[in-house]
């Protein structure tokens, strides 16, 4: 008890000047670059820090790479997003770390060869190099769907931004809407490994 007594003593005692002078870890030392706050609306999208209406798309950026030097990526859906029923083919990030957060409504995830039905207020958490996917399991769904990537690369982004102004695309399609360099980049670290969710069939296991 002394003991305790007299640490706490020894503490108090020390100069306040003397706290100011040790170096604390500031935004600078963990390496994220302050920048301006702000806001963006509910019609707006901002690949690539560009504000722009997200008007007629398939989805919208919230929170570019730009914004956060590429270690953070934040998008949702938008007018077209929801209008038909599936979504892409069983794919992996190899470099991405990707979270899916129900804000309302239902969607269909596969985690490798589970395939699961996610509803509002559930979280999703795919570890980078993981097998995954998910789809739209009712035509014109009025729900909600946030996507994080934790990092996120230039290249992914790009295939995003395009992506959201045409939809889903095949190979012919992406090698019209994207050079040969880009789709060299974007493969390198992210591959397509198997079919989108058969969404008929999963609902009849997933609901009796």
């Amino acid at each position: 008890m002394e003991r305790r007594k007299f640490l706490l003593a020894s503490l108090l005692a020390v100069p306040f000047t003397a706290l100011a002078k040790l170096n604390f870890l500031t935004i600078k030392d963990l390496g994220v670059k302050p920048g301006k706050g702000f806001i963006v609306s509910a019609g707006e999208s901002r690949f690539f820090g560009k504000k722009t209406s997200s008007k007629g798309t398939y989805g919208r950026c919230m929170i570019s790479g730009v914004d956060t030097d590429n270690k953070l990526y934040l998008s949702a859906g938008a007018d077209l997003s929801n209008n038909e029923t599936g979504g892409p083919a069983l794919h992996i990030h190899h470099k991405d770390d990707e979270i899916f957060y129900v804000v309302s409504g239902e969607f269909l995830i596969q985690i490798d060869k589970d395939i699961s039905l996610i509803k509002e207020g559930d979280t999703v958490f795919i570890p980078r190099g993981t097998a995954h996917t998910f789809a739209n399991p009712i035509v014109d769904n009025p729900g909600e769907l946030l996507t994080i990537h934790q990092p996120i690369s230039a290249e992914l982004e790009k295939f995003y931004d395009v992506f959201c102004h045409h939809g889903y695309m095949d190979e012919e399609q992406m090698g019209k809407l994207f050079s040969k360099d880009d789709l060299k980049l974007l493969f390198a670290n992210n591959a397509f490994v198997g079919p989108p969710i058969d969404v008929e069939s999963a609902l009849k296991k997933l609901k009796p």
